[in-house]
């Protein structure tokens, strides 16, 4: 799935604007007292803003991802305080910590190297017994938000004690206006970890707009750790790009949870009313998951998408009448946690009918979804999904819709994906119906093909 036209936009202008700036990398502009300090200012609120907003929607939905991009913008805005004491000239002539030539560099290269790897491993999430445990009803997510706090905080505090008692002592990475030996070694690393960050966000964001914005953020970062590395001396034209784009990076998803704040919410009253789990398969029971879709419906910002789709086991009839309603309970336990497995700890899984099951996904537009959907269904078909007595192999089909406005937008998104369900059927099963297609497009068939039921 390609990036949005304005986002491939922003990112090329990017790449063109860093281009354009090459010749003049090294100008001097001149020294401004105030410039590195507001920034560092701007970049530590903005990080610490973040975190906190990002914190607020963990405990309230639980999602490791979450938690992850939470603990990511705390460590960075304090990693940016500790900046601000111990770079020379921001705010004493020898830093407020005095702390060393060498400790401001040493810092920046842990900064510019540790903020798109923390970003890339949220998206990761962890394994995913780890996920599903943080997303569930249960989980102590206030204690799991104040462990994850004070670790990062006393690694900051541990971080400023060894600048300041061992600081002097640090191998040197600038000769003046130049690298050292060592700081020509430790260019590529860090360019190649802003790397790996770059691909993994890639690769793994593409599903919300928020994920969508950690891309631009690690695109800004790896421009601005380049920029720092070709102009080297402070206040050239170079260096005060890199700390633009250094505060652009903090500032892309403030900007987008700004609009989410005050919409909020869990599911607990609603789902305790209407019986929120299935007992066979762990997922939510169709009554819950409407309730869910109806609340995301509701408390969602203007123009943030939400998708529906539901997702039926082919042939499941013929299953259990061959192996027995116990083997067909079997396949649905297993297809459950193969699309459990497949979803972000945000989306909803539920149970449909008796055959399948109705998936709400928040922030996910009709690409998203139908990545998503995709890889589900792939997942139902590429591995068996019998018991430990029949070795079953089946596949599935999914129908996917978009949520429009207006009171009874889940209802009408509901119709029209059983519909698109429906043409995925009558066109051979397994394959997905989707909006961003607007023509049924098989997926890839397995070797061996369902029953028909």
């Amino acid at each position: 799935m390609s990036l949005p036209v304005a986002q491939r936009a922003l990112v090329l202008g990017l790449v063109a604007a860093c281009v354009a700036l090459l010749p003049f990398l090294r100008d001097d502009l001149g020294e401004s007292s105030t410039f590195l300090p507001i920034c560092l200012t701007a970049i530590v609120l903005c990080n610490l803003l973040t975190s906190a907003l990002v914190l607020a929607q963990f405990l309230a939905r639980g999602s490791a991802p979450l938690l992850g991009l939470a603990a990511a913008y705390f460590a960075a805005g304090l990693l940016a305080v500790v900046h601000l004491l111990v770079l020379p000239g921001a705010l004493t002539h020898d830093g407020v910590l005095e702390a060393g030539g060498q400790s401001a560099s040493w810092l920046w290269a842990v900064g510019h190297g540790g903020l798109p790897l923390g970003l890339a491993a949220a998206l990761w999430g962890g394994p995913p017994a780890f996920r599903r445990r943080l997303a569930g009803p249960t989980v102590r997510r206030a204690r799991a938000a104040i462990l994850t706090g004070l670790a990062i905080a006393g690694g900051a505090a541990g971080l400023t004690w060894a600048l300041v008692a061992f600081g002097g002592s640090l191998p040197d990475v600038t000769d003046g206006a130049k690298l050292s030996p060592l700081g020509l070694a430790a260019t590529p690393v860090v360019l190649g970890l802003d790397l790996l960050a770059l691909v993994v966000v890639a690769r793994r964001g593409r599903r919300s707009p928020l994920e969508r914005r950690l891309l631009l953020v690690v695109a800004c970062m790896l421009a601005g750790t380049a920029l720092t590395l070709l102009s080297l001396s402070r206040f050239s034209v170079g260096w005060y790009a890199s700390v633009g784009l250094e505060l652009v990076a903090s500032a892309i998803v403030l900007a987008t949870l700004l609009r989410d704040v005050g919409r909020l919410g869990t599911f607990g009253a609603a789902d305790a009313r209407a019986g929120a789990f299935d007992a066979l398969t762990g997922a939510r029971t169709r009554a819950a998951t409407l309730v869910a879709a109806e609340h995301l419906h509701r408390s969602r910002a203007p123009g943030r998408p939400l998708a529906l789709a539901l997702v039926d086991v082919d042939g499941l009839k013929a299953i259990g009448d061959q192996h027995g309603p116990l083997a067909a309970d079997a396949v649905l336990l297993t297809v459950a946690n193969r699309l459990r497995g497949q979803l972000r700890d945000g989306d909803v899984l539920g149970r449909s009918g008796d055959e399948g099951f109705l998936i709400v996904l928040p922030g996910t537009d009709a690409d998203g979804v139908t990545l998503a959907v995709d890889r589900a269904v792939a997942a139902v078909r590429d591995q068996p999904v019998g018991t430990w007595a029949h070795d079953v192999r089946t596949t599935a089909s999914g129908g996917i819709a978009m949520v429009g406005a207006g009171d009874d937008a889940i209802a009408v998104a509901l119709a029209a994906a059983d519909m698109a369900l429906n043409q995925a059927k009558a066109h051979g099963r397994d394959q997905v119906v989707s909006p961003a297609r607007a023509q049924v497009v098989p997926l890839r068939r397995a070797a061996a093909g369902p029953p028909r039921g």
